[in-house]
C-alpha cells in the first residue's frame, strides 16, 4: 500500500479520446473495486496494463519480474481499494504508487535471492544418495519432516509438488495460483534454508 504519509503523484495523463476509448473514472472504478467488483479491476487493467508494466520493468529490469509485479499490484488494488483517500491525490496516482512500491520491494528482495538455474534445481531434486544403513537416515528424516511442518503451507506445497510430484514451475504456479517467479523464489529459498539446517 502506498506510504501513509505520502500524497499520490499523478502520472502522465492518459488520453482515452486519443486512443478512441471511453474515458474511465478511476475514482469510481476504485470505489467499485472496494466493493469487490472484479469487472472494475478488469477495466483498470485493460486501460493501464501496458503503462504499469513499463513502469515496473524500468524498476526491476526483468520482464518476468515485471509481470509478477503487475499480478501482485492488481491483487492489492482489489484488496486495498477501500483505503484509497481522494484527499491525498488522484486514483490513478494511487495505482501508480502501488506499482512503484511493489516493484521497489521486489527489486530489493531479488538482491537477497540466490540465482539457481532450472537445471541445477532439477539436479538437486533428482540426485539420489546411496545410504549403506537406512536406519542412519531416521534422524535426518525426522528433522526434515519437522522443517516441512514449520513451512508456510504454500511454500511446503511448492517444494513437495516439485520434488515429489516432479511438476514444473509453471504447473505449480497454476496449481497454487501464484506467479511463476514467486514459485521459483519459494523453492530456492526453502531448499537453501533446509540444506543449511541439515548441515
Amino acid at each position: 500500500m502506498p506510504h501513509q504519509g505520502a500524497a499520490y503523484r499523478t502520472p502522465e495523463p492518459y488520453s482515452a479520446a486519443a486512443q478512441g476509448e471511453t474515458p474511465l473514472n478511476y475514482e469510481t472504478a476504485l470505489l467499485e473495486c472496494a466493493s469487490g467488483s472484479q469487472s472494475a479491476v478488469g477495466k483498470i487493467y485493460a486501460r493501464e496494463k501496458d503503462h504499469l508494466r513499463a513502469v515496473a520493468h524500468r524498476i526491476v529490469h526483468d520482464m518476468s519480474r515485471a509481470e509478477d509485479v503487475i499480478h501482485e499490484v492488481f491483487a492489492q488494488i482489489l484488496r486495498d481499494a477501500k483505503n484509497f483517500d481522494p484527499a491525498r491525490g488522484s486514483a490513478r496516482g494511487w495505482i501508480y504508487a502501488i506499482v512503484r512500491n511493489t516493484a521497489l520491494k521486489m527489486r530489493e528482495n531479488a538482491k537477497r535471492e540466490l540465482a539457481l538455474e532450472d537445471d541445477t534445481l532439477n539436479a538437486i531434486c533428482e540426485r539420489q544418495q546411496t545410504v549403506p544403513n537406512p536406519a542412519s537416515c531416521i534422524p535426518d528424516a525426522m528433522a526434515l519432516r519437522t522443517m516441512l511442518d514449520q513451512l508456510d503451507p504454500k511454500h511446503r506445497a511448492s517444494l513437495l509438488l516439485a520434488i515429489i510430484d516432479g511438476r514444473t514451475h509453471e504447473e505449480i504456479a497454476e496449481h497454487l495460483r501464484v506467479p511463476v517467479g514467486t514459485v521459483k523464489a519459494w523453492i530456492r529459498r526453502e531448499l537453501i534454508a533446509m540444506r543449511r539446517q541439515l548441515e
